[in-house]
């Protein structure tokens, strides 16, 4: 089974936040950032990653988020925010990559990379229960 991640010094960083980024052909990479904050859990292993959003603290992020864009008539910004999030939940297959952001014991900074852009080695999954976004990445 393919490692999606070294998991070896886990134990020793805090994950600070999560990008997930859809390269789309002919007109580039679109991502969107979230923060730990709206993460009930974060599990990384070797082979499976599981990230679980609370979908209540999301979305008061998104309206806050989406009031400050329109009062900017910043519409662009807003379409792109909002057609992310659905994603997430609706067309998480599409992601090609996720990374997470971190900070060590040193606070030094650095990411995990996990390429979720072939099918053939990866499987996703998105689910809804309870309140929160379950996302799931796995090796096959």
């Amino acid at each position: 089974m393919k490692q999606l991640l070294d998991v070896s010094d886990i134990e020793n960083i805090k994950i600070t936040g999560v990008s997930f980024a859809d390269d789309i052909v002919g007109l580039g990479e679109k991502r969107i950032t979230i923060d730990v904050k709206h993460f009930n859990r974060l599990q990384l292993k070797e082979n499976e990653v599981e990230l679980v959003i609370n979908r209540k603290s999301l979305a008061d992020y998104q309206d806050e988020r989406n009031k400050a864009l329109l009062e900017r008539e910043n519409y662009a910004e807003f379409d792109h925010m909002n057609s992310m999030l659905a994603m997430l939940e609706h067309d998480f297959f599409s992601i090609d990559r996720i990374k997470l952001f971190y900070r060590n014991a040193d606070n030094l900074s650095g990411e995990y990379v996990v390429d979720t852009s072939n099918e053939n080695l990866v499987a996703m999954k998105s689910e809804v229960h309870n309140g929160e976004l379950i996302l799931k990445v796995h090796s096959k």
